[in-house]
């Protein structure tokens, strides 16, 4: 049966040798996606990059859809202020492009690099971790996303891997102390902050930690209420702000009744990248369609991204089996997705794949880790499957989907990767 996570385990690796393995990892890593970018001339007019220039020029966090449009609140809040921290100090031209890609490589690049310390903290061993990794260094399949640097997906991956670190540190110790649970909220509040789609991931977890520390159930509550508390006290802010400008308590994001109408409807098919290519998605999308954008002028965007949701949900309503096959592809897409060269489209469906099947050994082996990484691999998702599938959406997944993937290869090895592991900690030990 694979062990549960315990103190001992936790400490098997001095702290030098997961570092350096860290930092190995994420220097190759870095250098392959700043080697390999291809810039674009300018910067592209993405929602959150339009907000980006809109607060580094007015100080306005505006102007998702375009010029003029007015407040929004259409991305969390955080990926956008830093890409306007980038604009202010690098310009919008050539040098604001280049920095937002150095950024966006240097949060992808971390997120794998993080994989031997979450390999350690899981038990699964340095060697798993260290090939996961490198997997992950060396084949950025997603290769755009992790580079591009318009949307958030980068920031999460790297916050998402973060969370799955102290939280599986946190049960190997059984520590749920104050500290931690601070910690840990403060990282939660971030990630929060960057993507709402964490949320029931947080949920799963306090859920998952409850039932799994039933004898330690005060303890528990304790840390997941602290952890919460401060939280929302990171959130508080932006939702003011959002009922000043926009006259509601949004925590989060607005666009979600947008994204889900555009997605759901007689026109459009599951797939974005081949959506935005149809003349018909400027009849769905304000940031494409100008009728669309001066319909959110002039009834501000909370009052637009209600009816999109109430015109959502009525056809959804009256067309159940369209919204069934919709659903099934997006959830088939999201999982395999279709890339631009077909090695890419190969690669990402055997990541899945390895996944799968190291999740499942996982769980047969009854290993704390798969309620961790279980909950991230389960409740991410389901938003997903309910808008138009893109490749960057299960970007923040893929570190974990490494992790997992090589999970499956080492049960493969077991006899030989202990060995391995064995011999580093021992030799590790005599220095």
């Amino acid at each position: 049966m694979e062990a549960s996570l315990t103190p001992r385990r936790l400490h098997r690796y001095p702290t030098g040798i997961v570092f350096a393995s860290c930092a190995g990892i994420f220097l190759l890593g870095l250098f392959v996606r700043l080697a390999f970018v291809t810039l674009r001339p300018g910067l592209g007019t993405e929602e959150p990059v339009n907000i980006a220039v809109s607060i580094a020029a007015t100080g306005r966090y505006a102007d998702a859809y375009g010029p003029g449009v007015g407040p929004t609140a259409h991305a969390a809040p955080l990926h956008p202020l830093m890409l306007s921290a980038l604009l202010k100090l690098f310009g919008t031209g050539i040098g604001g492009v280049r920095a937002i890609s150095v950024l966006a490589s240097t949060e992808s690049s971390l997120a794998f690099a993080l994989l031997p310390a979450l390999a350690v903290a899981s038990g699964f061993g340095l060697g798993c971790g260290v090939l996961a990794g490198l997997g992950g260094a060396l084949l950025p399949v997603n290769f755009w996303h992790q580079t591009n640097g318009s949307f958030e997906a980068p920031l999460t991956a790297l916050l998402l891997v973060t969370l799955c670190i102290l939280l599986s540190r946190t049960w190997a110790a059984r520590s749920f102390t104050i500290s931690q649970a601070a910690i840990f909220g403060f990282v939660a509040g971030a990630a929060c902050l960057t993507s709402p789609v964490v949320i029931p991931v947080l949920v799963a977890w306090s859920v998952a930690s409850v039932l799994r520390f039933r004898d330690d159930f005060q303890r528990v509550i304790v840390f997941f209420a602290v952890a919460a508390g401060l939280v929302l006290v990171m959130l508080a802010p932006w939702a003011v702000r959002n009922h000043r400008a926009l006259g509601a308590f949004i925590w989060t994001r607005s666009d979600f009744g947008i994204e889900l109408q555009v997605s759901n409807n007689d026109l459009m098919t599951a797939d974005l990248e081949r959506n935005v290519a149809l003349p018909e998605f400027a009849l769905f999308h304000p940031h494409v369609g100008e009728h669309e954008r001066a319909r959110v002028k002039a009834m501000g965007e909370v009052a637009y991204s209600n009816a999109k949701l109430h015109e959502a949900l009525a056809w959804i309503a009256s067309h159940p089996d369209r919204f069934a096959s919709l659903t099934a592809q997006r959830i088939r897409l999201f999982w395999m997705p279709r890339m631009v060269r077909w090695w890419q489209t190969v690669l990402e469906a055997a990541l899945s794949f390895g996944a799968l099947i190291g999740l499942a050994l996982l769980f047969w082996r009854r290993s704390d880790s798969a309620w961790i990484l279980g909950a991230a691999v389960v409740m991410y998702p389901p938003v997903y499957y309910l808008i138009q599938a893109a490749p960057r959406y299960r970007l923040p997944l893929e570190s974990i989907l490494y992790l997992l993937a090589a999970r499956a290869l080492t049960f493969l090895f077991e006899r030989k990767v202990p060995r391995l592991d064995r011999a580093v900690s021992s030799g590790s030990a005599q220095h």
